[in-house]
């Protein structure tokens, strides 16, 4: 075995050129569905920026609504009655603040986010491969499989690189613009822990909990994990094993700076009730075990024998991935309501283990072409999946009919536009559930119902805003008990059934009118 080497090797400018030039390349792929979509749009629909999970995306594009209102404080804008401020979701409320200041669309903010994050994490995951692996090729080899390759999904199976963007890094380059960024701070964190930088530990981890609050989770028992490894592993030399005080001072360093941060997290979910309740509503449980292996697909088996490489040689940076790998790993049916999420990053350990299989333990054992078309035919087998989920993004704009979660008519864009512009933003709107998920970040204005955990009582309120529009319901006592302001009525409302209102419309466009409550 040969001898372990410093923990972080230079990477020279030439290298780094390289793979800024490819990380580029990769985030921009990213974004070709959505200029596509963009372009092929129909002229009487109206893109709404989103293609993998709209739901929660639009919730994304409600919050930077309100930074862009001028708020540092965040109330749930898809609950009426929600009058608490707290110090929650600041990444999304400052970037409303950035789309203010510079007077560009929330969506095109939004994308420029994800495309920065998306390339940071790509060039963060170069930089902590570059101690994995040695030579060049490898290292650049090994970071096509992280940037661009999913699991077995695609063979029609039921595996996560199609269901669960956060658990495959391109997927959640593609799908919104944090789950990079909170990657990349991970894949940071690890790295300063490694050097024993104490600053960068701090900086890193409180970035990460105001991004993710649930990540530092993951992050911390993987530190644990890799401290206890890493005293455990044969000495080098006469002197014993030692404890890793430097790394354990980083660690201690970061987790007492960023625990206070984490416990606001906490108590502010948990004593304002509207909050709890939002929480209580957030349940993201882990699919079964098979789904990861087929999400994980090849790598899966190849890490096996990489980890038992990867500890045998003892380097920080291969302690450090097996720890990530397998505390994230247990962590995904842990009893905690957000199971899933702890699949976040989770691609990065698993692949660089998976190549370090590959072309530490399975590669030597084949020789001339058979060793070096080995990867190939594992990058080739690990790729559809990712193709498949761009073409199904790509041509989003070509189903009939229309996904209701990814356009709106245009005339429904020019009354949210009149809303933005002519009503207080604290009004309370009532519009069908489909509507309701675009009024808090189109318009600005609150919503009876518009999402499924956003909203207190969602099953109680979907219900409400469907009877309003579908039934004999006592109209005037729904809007006298829900404090609503103003009636949206527009396709998606026709649809459930009700005649339209005889009230007097405050605004017309096209087949969509808007009246203010009697």
């Amino acid at each position: 075995m040969p001898p372990r080497p410093r923990s972080s090797p230079v990477i020279p400018h030439s290298e780094f050129r390289w793979v800024a030039l490819a990380a580029l390349a990769a985030v921009l792929l990213s974004s070709l569905p959505f200029l596509v979509v963009a372009l092929s749009t129909p002229p009487d629909l109206r893109f709404g920026a989103l293609l993998v999970n709209p739901i929660d995306g639009q919730t994304y594009l409600a919050k930077m609504r309100q930074g862009y209102e001028g708020s540092w404080l965040f109330r749930l804008p898809y609950t009426y009655n929600d009058e608490a401020d707290a110090i929650l979701l600041t990444y999304h409320l400052g970037l409303g603040h950035i789309a203010r200041i510079t007077r560009l669309p929330l969506t095109a903010v939004y994308h420029a986010a994800r495309i920065i994050g998306g390339w940071v994490l790509l060039v963060v995951a170069y930089v902590l491969l570059a101690r994995v692996f040695d030579a060049t090729a490898e290292r650049q080899r090994a970071w096509w499989f992280v940037a661009l390759t999913s699991g077995l999904g695609w063979v029609g199976l039921s595996g996560t690189d199609l269901t669960i963007p956060e658990s495959n890094t391109f997927f959640a380059v593609l799908t919104n613009a944090h789950f990079a960024l909170a990657m990349a701070l991970m894949a940071a964190i690890f790295m300063a822990v490694i050097d024993g930088s104490v600053l960068v530990a701090v900086l890193a981890s409180v970035a990460l909990a105001v991004l993710q609050p649930f990540a530092p989770i993951a992050v911390f028992a993987a530190l644990g994990a890799f401290l206890l490894l890493r005293w455990a592993r044969p000495p080098e030399d006469e002197r014993g094993r030692t404890f890793p005080m430097r790394q354990a001072r980083a660690v201690l360093a970061a987790g007492l700076i960023m625990t206070p941060l984490m416990l606001y997290f906490y108590l502010v979910t948990q004593r304002d009730p509207i909050l709890q309740g939002w929480t209580a509503q957030n349940v993201t449980p882990s699919p079964q075990v098979g789904e990861y292996l087929i999400g994980y697909g090849v790598m899966s088996i190849l890490a096996i024998p990489g980890a038992r490489f990867a500890l045998k040689r003892g380097r920080d940076a291969d302690v450090m991935l097996v720890a990530w790998a397998v505390t994230s790993a247990l962590l995904l049916y842990a009893p905690f309501a957000l199971q899933r999420r702890f699949s976040l990053g989770l691609h990065i350990p698993v692949v660089l283990l998976g190549g370090v299989g590959l072309m530490y333990v399975l590669a030597p054992r084949f020789r001339g072409r058979a060793a070096r078309g080995l990867p190939i035919i594992v990058f080739a087998i690990s790729l559809p999946s990712t193709l498949l989920l761009l073409l199904a993004t790509s041509t989003a704009s070509f189903v009939q009919p229309p996904d209701a979660r990814l356009f709106v008519t245009a005339d429904e864009a020019t009354s949210f536009q009149w809303l933005h512009e002519n009503v207080p933003h604290e009004s309370v709107v009532i519009a069908a559930p489909e509507t309701g998920l675009f009024l808090p970040g189109w318009a600005g204005v609150r919503v009876l119902y518009g999402h499924p955990f956003e909203t207190l009582d969602a099953e109680k309120r979907k219900a409400t805003v469907e009877q309003f529009f579908s039934s004999s319901v006592d109209r005037a006592g729904v809007i006298r008990d829900y404090g609503v302001d103003f009636i949206f009525f527009g396709p998606h409302e026709r649809k459930l059934g009700a005649p339209e209102p005889e009230w007097e419309a405050a605004f017309v466009a096209g087949n969509v009118a808007i009246y203010k409550a009697p």
